[in-house]
């Protein structure tokens, strides 16, 4: 029973933190959060030791008996799961710690509310990560996501943040639905929602309606990780916090998708038209959001497309069959994605918050010595450059898609070069050459405290030597190892230094001007900056029309129709409409409609006085209609006897 605590610690810290956080305060509630995520992180290692002998599941008790089946809520700790646990909360660990030197100068604010949010997302990821079975994970799917809405509102005052905070929710409910109706589906065709009986009943089960499961399933998975076509909302996410994008990020929210295939990846291999799709998607995710990277400004919005075309990457891996591949690079991800998110954070708290254009930086190497070399490791592990990390897991996944396909593979490298270039050109841009923040700022940047420096340090490590455990890693959840293919090892490397190569000579050795390249090619760069201007058609025209629709339909069925025209505003068009209704003298139907308002009006009227707001009333309503439901059940029985 170990692994409860595994989940229990970041729960209870949530609880403690949430009722008594205004008491203890906000940094005695910074610290009960890490104390709960290092404790979970303590446990998870456990488990991962005892689930590599043997698999440990565990049933805390029957939810909802049913007819042949009983919804249970248990957890199943086999390898990919206690591994993927470890270090879900070694990253949201240091995250935690890093946190509480970013909101240090918003203490006093009710920041223990954001300390609280930290650890429900946490706990609510463990759940995906953990469960033993569909209905477990969407319970925790569904915490994610109101982790996170929580979240990247945080800052309720700031419009930009509260309405990134609702496009990520809605966006979300659209996946969402797509997994709900998954998990119906699978119900359906299994009759358990089970995992472990699941992967049982796979061979011997025959049904077309596995692929429509499967991508319903795989819906809710591009809704949680941003992939297209509900993308919009990953880089519009980054007005909350730089610890809660490092979160969502790395370790959380954005992971839930990629791991959920993952972890139902028997049941995908019964579907192969599904994971024709799983690749499509994301091959063409990873190109898309690799160009926008490329000519994008916010320094953390470059990291957040960078998010978006790894999933992408990884999700290309599961579609060409390479399960254990996308895992690992989804592990070695989290530890340099969130340095670089934290090193983001770094610079933005040097600047108290105030600039996120990395063409308002420039020349901070110097002020900054930590903070440039933990970004310059991530960048180059996320550029795949050897021995970091990155280079053992993008490698592997790229060797893959040539093995699957050459166009899949030339995608792959290309990715890869792109990737190089958009991440070192925002080092380079911020850490060399002119110190242009002079313009907006009469403060010396300084380095971060120790509590900001140290969780980049330690991320630092881990994402020069992560990759360097791609074996045991394999042997662990029983994946295929697979050497890495030298000339697709040295192609991959020497794309990713000429991507760094290009970017050095325009944007510090200033060998071409990159202001006038941009100009030269402007509609282009703003092309990629837009997204393809894929959220202007949903924001202008899917919102806007709906809203237009919306408002049409009141003001010609309700104002028009049901009001009889009365009062309305737009006189002429209205007034017209009027004249064509006398013309055809129905008057009948006019008499009528407005009977229908008035006694649509005095009878609400009249039951709104029911609304009393006294519990006892209630109670007496709900009885007597009990009791004329069972008066006429008990004449309706009797008329069927006699």
């Amino acid at each position: 029973m170990e692994g409860i605590f595994v989940l229990l610690m970041p729960l209870l810290a949530f609880l403690i933190v949430a009722f008594f956080g205004r008491r203890i305060g906000d940094l005695t509630s910074g610290i009960v959060v890490v104390l709960g995520g290092a404790f979970s992180f303590v446990f998870s290692l456990y488990m991962v030791f005892k689930s590599l002998h043997s698999p440990v599941q565990i049933k805390l008790y029957e939810f909802l008996p049913l007819e042949g089946y009983t919804l249970t809520v248990g957890f199943y700790f086999d390898p990919l799961s206690s591994i993927t646990a470890a270090v879900v909360t070694f990253v949201a660990t240091l995250i935690f710690v890093y946190s509480i030197g970013y909101m240090h100068n918003e203490f006093g604010k009710w920041v223990y509310k954001f300390y609280a949010y930290l650890s429900l997302f946490l706990f609510a990821m463990l759940l995906i990560v953990l469960s033993d079975n569909l209905l477990g994970i969407f319970f925790g799917w569904e915490g994610v996501g109101l982790a996170s809405y929580l979240l990247i509102g945080y800052y309720h005052n700031q419009k930009k943040a509260t309405n990134a905070s609702l496009e990520a929710f809605v966006m979300n409910r659209i996946g969402d639905w797509l997994f709900i109706f998954g998990i119906i589906a699978t119900f359906l065709i299994f009759k358990t929602l089970d995992i472990v009986e699941i992967f049982e009943r796979v061979p011997t089960t025959e049904s077309a309606l596995i692929g429509l499961a499967t991508l319903l399933l795989f819906g809710g998975a591009v809704g949680k990780s941003g992939q297209l076509p509900l993308h919009t909302w990953l880089p519009n996410a980054m007005a909350g916090p730089t610890p809660v994008s490092a979160l969502l990020h790395a370790a959380t929210m954005v992971a839930a998708g990629v791991y959920m295939v993952a972890r139902l990846y028997p049941l995908f291999e019964s579907a192969p038209q599904t994971l024709k799709v799983v690749a499509v998607i994301g091959g063409l995710t990873a190109l898309f959001a690799a160009l926008a990277a490329t000519s994008h400004t916010d320094m953390k919005k470059i990291i957040a497309f960078s998010t978006m075309s790894q999933l992408g990457y990884m999700f290309l891996a599961l579609g060409v069959g390479d399960m254990g591949g996308a895992m690992f690079h989804l592990t070695t991800h989290a530890f340099f994605k969130a340095l670089l998110f934290l090193a983001a954070g770094s610079v933005i708290t040097a600047f108290h918050h105030r600039l996120y254009d990395i063409y308002n930086f420039g020349g901070l190497k110097k002020y900054m010595p930590i903070t440039y070399a933990s970004f310059t490791v991530g960048a180059l592990a996320l550029a795949g450059i050897f021995p970091l990390s990155g280079f053992w897991s993008k490698d592997r996944l790229i060797g893959s898609y040539y093995e699957a396909s050459f166009v899949w593979g030339l995608l792959g490298t290309v990715v890869a070069f792109l990737t190089a270039y958009y991440i070192f050109r925002e080092g380079f841009v911020v850490f060399h050459g002119e110190e242009r923040y002079r313009r907006f700022s009469e403060h010396e940047p300084h380095e971060m405290g120790a509590v900001m420096t140290v969780p980049m340090v330690v991320l630092g490590v881990m994402a020069v030597v992560a990759g360097f455990f791609e074996g045991w890693y394999m042997h662990a959840i029983g994946g295929e190892h697979k050497e890495i293919h030298l000339n697709i090892a040295v192609t991959s490397v020497s794309v990713g230094l000429v991507g760094i190569l290009i970017a050095y000579l325009v944007f510090v050795r200033r060998l071409l001007s990159p202001e006038g390249a941009y100009s030269a090619l402007k509609p282009i760069a703003q092309t990629f900056r837009e997204q393809f201007f894929t959220e202007k058609l949903y924001h202008r025209g899917l919102a806007k029309g709906y809203m237009l629709l919306s408002r049409a339909t009141y003001f010609v069925g309700d104002r028009f129709l049901i009001d009889g025209s009365i009062n309305l505003s737009y006189r002429g068009f209205f007034r017209m409409a009027k004249d064509v209704w006398k013309a055809f003298d129905i008057k009948s139907i006019d008499i009528f409609i407005h009977w229908l308002a008035t006694t649509s009006f005095r009878s609400g009227r009249l039951l709104g006085n029911l609304q009393t707001g006294l519990l006892n009333n209630y109670v007496l309503f709900l009885l007597i209609g009990i009791i004329i439901i069972l008066g006429i059940m008990l004449y309706a029985l009797d008329r069927v006897k006699g």
